[in-house]
């Protein structure tokens, strides 16, 4: 089975350029370095790397603390090197780069551009997170010595269901990480069970979070609707028109999943015959539902509003993270389907901060319930005791690792 991935991704190599600039005319990825991808580059390599390899935004932000003290704590002339593969990922990678980190977009999984990856960057060690499964690139640094580690990963019940089909592939696969730390037990015994001995339980690395502050006002006649998908929106709108009903002035503010596709929402709510306004055009948030369309100010609501809904969860989708939302103090709204996040879901609801909606009528009235939120009150120092812990373990367990593979 491997073989033929490799046969057919190596066929494939051939259509990627056109494919990245069909891309491009989406703008989908960066016009000034989309070739990333393709294994070519602009840099030198001179110098010793540490190479750290997300996804998306959030896998990079749940590994970007570790990436400082972790390079203080070796000797030697050594550089992060960190690779994501999403245009969001890569614009806030700039905001933590410098002379020591290194961002580059992560080559595509064909043998011809892994090569050039390694062959220019020879990483000493690589350091993966979540769920980055690439079959060429992790084979291949196994072919060149270079050391893997998969911190917090993840996997769905789909997507284990899926590898379970080609069980000795998966197991083949995983078997060149050193270690597995996966991101709940349920997750670790799963691994176990298909095979790996390779995969431990630490907990969570989304828990810690260095830099929290509070904004204590809060406006308790609003709610915010978070990482919404557009199978969404209709239960937020309705549940909104609800409350509406009762309270005069009550504001939803609503945050699409993928803020590039807020074409899709305000077409549903033009169907849905709601009056709205795009974030982007009013300057002071005012009573009614609010369309966010902006990147990177979701921390502003959860600080101006007592309530969030996180999407992902009345859909098939498995969730979203709750944390964010819950270390601002705001009680957390969910779906039934949340296997995504299960673990921190079961610690929110232990500590009352989570409850579970079923409906557009349950949502409302949840909504009205923790309008005026006191029960979750520094509930953002709980978390943060426990994240420290976890992170400090999770450290430790790459501090060495790191060193036992470049002696």
């Amino acid at each position: 089975m491997l073989k033929v991935y490799y046969l057919i991704t190596f066929l494939i190599n051939y259509l990627v350029p056109l494919v990245l600039k069909f891309r491009l005319l989406k703008k989908k990825e960066d016009p000034d370095r989309y070739k990333e991808k393709l294994g070519k580059y602009i840099k030198n390599t001179p110098d010793d790397y540490i190479w750290f390899h997300a996804s998306s935004l959030g896998e990079l932000k749940s590994i970007e603390k570790l990436i400082k003290p972790l390079m203080s704590s070796f000797s030697g002339n050594y550089k992060a090197l960190i690779t994501t593969s999403t245009k969001s990922s890569g614009d806030y990678a700039k905001s933590i780069s410098n002379d020591q980190i290194i961002h580059q977009y992560a080559p595509i999984d064909t043998p011809q551009i892994i090569m050039r990856f390694l062959n220019h960057w020879k990483p000493k060690v690589g350091i993966f997170i979540e769920a980055e499964i690439w079959p060429n690139l992790i084979i291949e640094c196994e072919n060149k010595n270079i050391p893997l580690i998969l911190l917090n990963a993840r996997f769905s019940p789909s997507s284990l269901r899926k590898w379970g089909l080609i069980q000795n592939v998966f197991v083949t696969i995983m078997r060149n990480f050193k270690i597995i730390t996966t991101m709940s037990k349920n997750i670790k015994e799963k691994l176990t069970l298909m095979g790996l001995n390779n995969a431990e339980f630490i907990g969570n690395l989304k828990f810690y979070n260095s830099a929290n502050q509070i904004e204590s006002k809060k406006n308790t006649n609003s709610f915010v609707g978070m990482s919404i998908h557009p199978g969404e929106i209709k239960f937020l709108i309705s549940a909104h028109q609800k409350i509406l009903q009762i309270q005069k002035n009550f504001t939803s503010i609503i945050i699409p999943r993928h803020i590039n596709k807020i074409y899709k929402f305000e077409q549903l709510l033009t169907n849905l015959n709601c009056t709205y306004t795009k974030y982007s055009e009013n300057i002071k948030i005012t009573s009614g539902i609010i369309l966010v369309d902006k990147y990177n100010i979701a921390e502003k609501f959860f600080n101006y509003s007592n309530v969030v809904f996180m999407g992902g969860s009345f859909i098939k989708h498995g969730g979203q993270n709750p944390l964010e939302p819950a270390r601002k103090n705001c009680k957390v709204l969910h779906g039934p389907s949340i296997y995504n996040f299960d673990e921190i879901y079961e610690f929110l609801k232990k500590n009352n901060v989570s409850s579970l909606v079923k409906n557009e009528d349950d949502l409302a009235k949840q909504i009205q319930l923790n309008l005026n939120n006191a029960s979750v009150k520094n509930f953002n120092n709980i978390i943060d005791s426990y994240g420290l812990e976890i992170f400090n373990n999770t450290l430790n367990k790459v501090k060495n690792f790191i060193n036992n593979e470049i002696k």
